[in-house]
């Protein structure tokens, strides 16, 4: 698409390369991959993403919010100064979010789909390793060769025995 609009197709990390070094170099803030620098860095995007502020109203509030030692409780960043209106930031909330995201980041973990895998091969795989494992599947196989009637036939003189059985011991 980039070839279409005139330009040339650029791996995602240079452009993100490019943007964090212009930023870093606006805030005066250098770019470093620490998971205190994340957690800055994370509400940073929050707050000019999701909030609308500038770049450097946003960078201001982060720093005024995570400078704060009491993090229990939610954190004025920033007020007006007639009172009238003021940014109110709920660090615990934010720092669970963070934290999981930043668990997930380190772990290289993706989340688990639920239910069982639609994959043909897998059922396989269990019946060569069970065979391997000295399983004897011959009587498994065999039930699954017979038709439904014939299984449930089966099941019937079975039972039949089992009741006769239990009569007798009587």
């Amino acid at each position: 698409m980039a070839d279409q609009l005139g330009g040339s197709a650029a791996p995602t990390h240079s452009v993100h390369a490019t943007f964090s070094k212009m930023v870093g170099f606006l805030l005066r803030r250098p770019i470093r991959y620490t998971p205190h620098s994340a957690r800055w860095w994370g509400l940073v995007r929050i707050l000019t993403g999701k909030l609308g502020l500038s770049l450097k109203a946003g960078a201001d509030a982060a720093t005024a919010a995570l400078g704060h030692a009491d993090s229990r409780s939610p954190v004025g960043a920033s007020t007006d100064p007639s009172g009238a209106a003021s940014l109110v930031i709920d660090l615990p909330r934010y720092d669970s979010i963070f934290l999981a995201n930043l668990s997930r980041a380190l772990l290289q973990e993706t989340p688990r789909r639920r239910g069982r895998t639609k994959d043909p091969i897998a059922g396989r795989e269990a019946v060569t390793a069970a065979r391997r494992y000295g399983i004897d599947l011959g009587l498994i196989q065999a039930s699954l060769d017979r038709t439904p009637a014939k299984r449930l036939a089966l099941l019937e003189e079975n039972a039949a025995f089992v009741r006769a059985v239990s009569r007798a011991s009587r």
